[in-house]
């Protein structure tokens, strides 16, 4: 090469430039997400040892609701849903839902007692239930 002559480097196209910020941007946020998620995992787990040792029924509550604000932070963050409400009752679909005593017989009616979590379209976990008993008329 001639003296004074430069070498010149290949340019990126604009393109190539903008999807190479667009992997990093994403890269970005996608990691403060799992920060954010990490950090109230990282308190509901205190908050479930404060539940463990609380002395006495109100700070057992109180620390019961702050690991429930905590884990449902945490769920938003990862973009959790939950199913159903608590005590809910519904008819019973095998598919749908998963039963938490062996029964004799299918139950038609089951409450409630844990709600599905869900992210998207996709079912990560069934509601659990139990059947509801209902009192025979004499």
């Amino acid at each position: 090469m001639p003296a004074g002559e430069k070498k010149s480097k290949p340019k990126k196209s604009a393109a190539r430039k903008r999807a190479a910020q667009g992997v990093s941007l994403t890269d970005a946020l996608a990691e403060a997400a799992w920060s954010e998620a990490d950090l109230a995992l990282a308190q509901a787990l205190a908050d479930f040892d404060e539940a463990q040792t609380a002395d006495g029924k109100k700070a057992r509550k109180d620390a019961l609701e702050r690991l429930g604000q905590a884990l449902s932070r945490a769920a938003r963050k990862r973009g959790l849903t939950r199913l159903k409400d608590l005590e809910e009752e519904v008819a019973y679909n095998p598919d749908a839902h998963e039963l938490n005593e062996a029964v004799a017989k299918t139950p038609k009616t089951v409450r409630i007692q844990a709600r599905g979590v869900t992210r998207g379209g996709e079912v990560l976990a069934k509601p659990r239930v139990a059947p509801v008993n209902r009192k025979k008329r004499s």
